[in-house]
């Protein structure tokens, strides 16, 4: 039981962390972003808008890995 208090807790503060767009999905898996500075954000987990699109990508990980 302490577990399940203790992942709902975290999931609180895990996801007060990150902007909560207004229309929010997810999208599991390795997807990656690159910034305009050509910097290489990667994640498991995204929430993006929905009307917007996520513009994180498996391509742009390649060019990670190839670093």
């Amino acid at each position: 039981m302490k577990k399940v208090i203790l992942l709902f807790i975290a999931t609180i503060i895990l996801a007060s962390c990150s902007m909560i767009p207004e229309n929010p999905r997810l999208s599991f898996g390795k997807k990656c972003s690159m910034t305009e500075d050509k910097q290489i954000a990667y994640s498991w987990v995204w929430v993006y808008n929905k009307e917007q699109g996520l513009d994180a990508n498996k391509e742009t990980c390649k060019e990670l890995e190839n670093k």
